[in-house]
């Protein structure tokens, strides 16, 4: 790598996970890319191939859209300033996503929460918001199916928000699909970074 190449900073999760995230403002300032779509591009190969040690890997991509690399699941996500890869070396379908808070989130919140997610965020926090939004995004990139509605299909169970983090519980229904998931989630400054872990 170049000298000074920008920072991605990872946590080994567990055996199976590893979570990689680059700040796309250096990213972008260091290879002097101004387009936002080439930047997102680059900065997701750079950190696959930094992570894996292999300048060779090209991220490819299912019809759906889902990324994927020959003989490993990932997940990727952008917000603003920051993109976040989750790998996962078991062969299981990860999803991860990373939101900025901000009140645009009221704005959309019947279409992606049922009646009952709304009746449990009654007065809940924007951040708190952020994650219900968060959890559905990284489900739906876990399973790749086109077709799963949110408000309909991917169910939150109601959990007590804290700064610090925490652990949240989710299920799928629709007609091909029952499955439950365990996603965790973290304040990051201003963002919201949740991901699967099974």
């Amino acid at each position: 790598m170049p000298l000074n190449s920008p920072e991605i900073k990872h946590s080994v999760i567990n055996q199976q996970l590893e979570l990689a995230i680059l700040n796309l403002n250096e990213f972008a300032a260091h290879f002097k890319l101004t387009d936002k779509r080439t930047i997102e591009k680059q900065a997701a190969l750079y950190v696959v191939r930094s992570i894996l040690k292999d300048d060779t890997l090209e991220i490819l991509y299912q019809e759906t859209g889902k990324p994927y690399l020959p003989n490993l699941n990932i997940s990727i996500s952008h917000s603003y300033n920051w993109l976040v890869v989750l790998f996962s070396f078991n062969g299981v379908d990860v999803g991860v996503d990373i939101e900025k808070v901000r009140d645009k989130i009221l704005n959309i919140k019947e279409k992606f929460l049922s009646l009952q997610e709304l009746q449990d965020l009654k007065n809940a926090s924007l951040e708190k918001y952020t994650v219900y939004w968060c959890v559905k995004e990284a489900v739906y990139k876990a399973i790749g199916k086109i077709g799963l509605i949110f408000e309909e299909h991917i169910h939150v169970e109601d959990f007590t928000y804290s700064q610090k983090g925490g652990k949240i519980n989710t299920y799928v229904e629709d007609d091909a699909i029952k499955k439950t998931y365990t996603l965790h989630y973290q304040l990051l400054n201003e963002y919201i970074l949740v991901y699967t872990d099974n």
